[in-house]
């Protein structure tokens, strides 16, 4: 009997600690939340452009379309791709991509706790991914079919991968390289990821040259390079899209990249930082689904404020530990000549990169943030025997990483605030590492045995996750206006059963390019200078259809009437 009962109180205890495991605790939160995103964006729809184009790429991948104006064949192709395998299994939806994206997001919550758990204790590490949920763009575009977020798990992941496999198993290094290749097809930009990464490497030279196996780690990954560059190579010319890609880059890295016509463009290099309290938490909990998809439509909670002031205060409580115990000013050795030019040389780098980044040059910037950083840690940081200099490294890593994408966002001319989600992980990072040090600095004054420094933050966390999840439901719309486009898509096909043999335009050609497998050409009377030549372009490509879903109210087309609507979107039809 005892025997029965020990076995089974022994199953209750093992039961209890896998239940208040921080790990399985973020697992089920995650899990809970991304659930009831999917199910709430599936009843929305599409929220953005974009997200059409990934789906038509799929549709070409599956190999049941051919590419047409409306399809962008040269945007990153890990998500088509991947969305692509549910159509062949002949699950032919949108919800495919938002599944994928539920999916990819979960992987990367884990990956970041994994990540911070290498600076931070469990529930620390707990607390940052569940401040990283509760952004805003974060919490909204989690499963939207973006690429955003998915580029960011993956980034992640190869961060975590090379922190591990220089600190504790060589072989996790052979799992960087793959891992960067998949952020870099997920989302292009997210090859910045590359400076976090040389520095990390660099400021850990020391250590690789130590390392036994460093010949044997050099000659896999070299082999890895050779056959990813291989692939990547051949899968563009196939793809006919390596000119484009090549403008591309080679636009945005001489920063001759404007997109003067584009609704995004934005030449305010602060937009980002001045926004930064509304990415941290959004309100209040009346306004429209706009504000969460942009948080720099809304206002700051007063939880971002009075968050926001405790990190900054815990933040410069770090600096001074650390830095004090390098520097005492008080001591006249400071004054030396060699120290005075080596702080000479921080303070000219950072004037410089501050200039460049006002003048907008993208490569100098970056090249100038990597030296100042490298200069500060070699200077001011190397060989601090005061602080555990394994955590100092990551911090330089995490840094390098918000300061990378940063400059790229700011001086890019198109601006819109999902792009933020780049930077989101770092945020969480320094968030957590402020309120910790914050909480540290008051611990010793606080005399109750039972506080919590941990506990603290966690209620912090839930707190702000609380409120995100409040603002989300209510403003979650029933749907978005691309379910009326689709509504307006299948109703063509039941009219006029021949619509494949008609010319057909939209203001949105690439949403009903996927909802009627066929080319749309694009139109509408905001991109013509008058209405008149807006109809005359509807004559010249002889339109039999034309899609409005934009224009409020819907005009009046010479030569055409509206036959029927579903919502804001009008269908005209040649008269």
């Amino acid at each position: 009997m005892d025997k029965g009962n020990n076995k089974k109180r022994g199953i209750f205890e093992s039961l209890k600690k896998i239940c208040i495991n921080p790990l399985f605790i973020l697992i089920l939160i995650t899990v809970v939340l991304t659930t009831y995103l999917l199910s709430a964006q599936m009843k929305i729809g599409v929220p953005y452009w974009d997200v059409y184009n990934y789906l038509n790429n799929a549709i070409i991948f599956a190999g049941m379309g051919a590419a047409n104006k409306n399809t962008i064949i040269y945007l990153a192709p890990m998500i088509p791709f991947l969305t692509s395998l549910f159509f062949r299994m002949g699950y032919v939806s949108i919800n495919a991509i938002f599944i994928i994206s539920a999916i990819i997001f979960m992987i990367g919550v884990i990956g970041l706790y994994f990540l911070l758990k290498e600076r931070f204790n469990a529930i620390g590490s707990l607390t940052g991914c569940l401040i990283f949920i509760s952004f805003p763009i974060v919490f909204s575009w989690a499963v939207s079919g973006c690429i955003d977020i998915p580029g960011i798990s993956f980034s992640i992941w190869t961060l975590f991968f090379l922190v591990i496999g220089l600190k504790k198993d060589y072989r996790y290094l052979y799992l960087v390289l793959p891992t960067f290749m998949m952020a870099f097809l997920t989302r292009y930009t997210s090859g910045l990821i590359i400076l976090p990464i040389f520095l990390y490497l660099l400021i850990n030279k020391d250590h690789i040259k130590k390392m036994e196996t460093l010949k044997k780690i050099v000659f896999g990954i070299s082999i890895e390079l050779v056959v990813l560059i291989t692939a990547l190579i051949y899968f563009f010319v196939k793809l006919k899209t390596a000119a484009s890609i090549f403008s591309l880059f080679a636009s945005i890295a001489s920063s001759s990249f404007t997109g003067a016509n584009d609704v995004a463009y934005n030449t305010n290099i602060l937009y980002y930082i001045q926004n930064l309290l509304n990415y941290i938490s959004v309100g209040p909990f009346q306004g429209f689904y706009q504000q969460i998809l942009n948080p720099s439509q809304g206002v700051p909670t007063l939880l971002a404020y009075l968050l926001s002031l405790i990190v900054l205060f815990g933040i410069i409580f770090y600096i001074h530990r650390i830095f004090g115990a390098k520097i005492n000013f008080k001591d006249r050795k400071i004054l030396r000549t060699g120290i005075v030019i080596k702080i000479g040389l921080i303070l000219v780098l950072f004037i410089l990169m501050v200039v460049s980044f006002y003048y907008q040059y993208f490569t100098l910037s970056e090249i100038i943030l990597f030296a100042f950083l490298y200069a500060i840690y070699m200077i001011l940081i190397k060989s601090n025997a005061v602080y555990d200099q394994k955590k100092l490294e990551l911090d330089f890593m995490f840094l390098s990483w918000f300061g990378a994408f940063l400059i790229f966002q700011s001086t890019l001319p198109l601006k819109v605030d999902r792009y933020f989600i780049t930077m989101a992980p770092a945020l969480a990072y320094f968030i957590v590492l402020g309120l910790s040090e914050f909480i540290r600095k008051f611990k010793s004054k606080i005399k109750d045995k039972n506080f919590k420094p941990g506990l603290i933050c966690l209620l912090i966390a839930m707190i702000f996750l609380s409120c995100s999840t409040a603002t989300y439901i209510g403003h979650t719309p029933k749907k978005a206006f691309t379910i009326d486009i689709d509504h307006a898509c299948q109703w063509i096909k039941n009219y006029d059963p021949d619509y494949k043999d008609k010319v057909i335009c939209s203001d949105y050609p690439n949403a009903v390019n996927w909802y009627l497998k066929k080319q749309i050409s694009p139109g509408s009377p905001t991109i013509y200078k008058t209405k008149e030549k807006f109809e005359d372009h509807l004559q010249e490509i002889d339109v039999e259809y034309y899609i409005d879903s934009t224009s409020n109210p819907h005009p009046k087309i010479e030569g055409y009437h509206i036959i029927k609507t579903f919502g804001v979107v009008a269908i005209y039809k040649k008269i």
